[in-house]
């Protein structure tokens, strides 16, 4: 995925207006989590908005977008292979307090790079199983 891929710079400058102002924005990020193609914002915020403030905050984002509506997605609050996805697949469209991204991203990595030896394992065992007895017949039986 390119900058500017879907949105055009003069809406991205402005997003990057409303995240400034805002100052609870450290980084917004642009990705794509599944086949359908579709964009989704993803905020890191220094601190917890009251749910009034973020709902003011979506909506002038989606206003300086041109859409009619945006959720942003807390990365804080998503799971570890979620969060690892994001920064690593998804485009950074404002970084605000580049420090706090950054002890963000490495606390992430350190974590999926201790995590993911364990998923690992899991697969091969699960993968490398012998099909059992019941499974085969179900396999056999499906086949025409």
């Amino acid at each position: 995925m390119k900058p500017g891929l879907l949105f055009a710079q003069e809406r991205l400058a402005q997003v990057r207006e409303v995240c400034q102002s805002e100052g609870c924005v450290a980084a917004l990020y642009a990705f794509v989590p599944n086949e359908s193609g579709e964009y989704h914002l993803a905020a890191l915020f220094s601190k917890t908005l009251a749910w009034s403030g973020r709902l003011d905050l979506e909506l002038a984002i989606a206003e300086a977008l041109g859409l009619e509506n945006v959720e942003l997605i807390d990365l804080k609050r998503m799971p570890l292979v979620f969060r690892f996805n994001v920064i690593d697949q998804g485009n950074p469209i404002y970084v605000g307090q580049p420090e706090q991204l950054a002890v963000f991203i490495e606390q992430t990595i350190a974590r999926y790079a201790a995590f993911y030896p364990l998923l690992e394992a899991l697969y091969w065992t699960v993968e490398t199983r012998p099909l059992a007895e019941d499974q085969l017949a179900e396999g056999s039986a499906a086949l025409p």
